[in-house]
């Protein structure tokens, strides 16, 4: 019973955080990606300088246009690149190839030690080393460039206060 009541709770507190919203949009294409407030955030600045930051979002002031990352503030306008991770279908897929081509690389080994004299060694290890590379890079982060084709916006969803009603007149 209380593992329920806890569970309750925690569902019913769990809408309060979501009030403030990161949306990283694409052009022609209506569905943004969400960041949130605890979110990790892998982003370049814009200038001369080459180095990329990766920091945790603890807050968000959408009437500033400013991102609060780490306690530190970045508008949106100066952040040139983004770093996000790929879809979870190119994920399972770069994950796969890369055990498949890590497995066919120490099976070829194993087939070297034991001379087997029917084994095209070059071509199975060709074929070991491009599974292993399209795996990794399939499971690496996009760069994303700001500008026309993607975009960051800042959003919050506040409900106001209902009106207060005149009191009811008296007779």
């Amino acid at each position: 019973m209380r593992l329920l009541f806890s569970l309750f709770l925690v569902l019913a507190i769990a809408p309060a955080f979501g009030q403030k919203m990161l949306l990283l949009e694409r052009a022609n294409n209506a569905r943004p990606t969400k960041l949130y407030i605890g979110d990790q955030l892998h982003y370049r600045l814009a200038g001369q300088e080459n180095y990329w930051y990766e920091r945790t979002i603890t807050d968000m002031l959408p009437d500033k246009n400013t991102l609060l990352l780490d306690n530190f503030p970045v508008q949106l306008k100066d952040i040139s690149q983004l770093k996000v991770r790929r879809k979870g279908i190119w994920r399972i897929v770069g994950g796969t190839l890369f055990a498949f081509g890590a497995s066919l690389a120490i099976a070829t080994t194993v087939a070297v030690l034991y001379n087997d004299k029917d084994t095209n060694y070059g071509a199975l290890y060709a074929t070991s080393a491009g599974s292993i590379g399209v795996g990794y890079f399939l499971n690496t982060k996009r760069t994303l460039k700001m500008g026309q084709k993607h975009r960051l916006r800042l959003i919050e969803i506040d409900f106001p206060q209902p009106p207060l009603s005149p009191p009811a007149p008296r007779q």
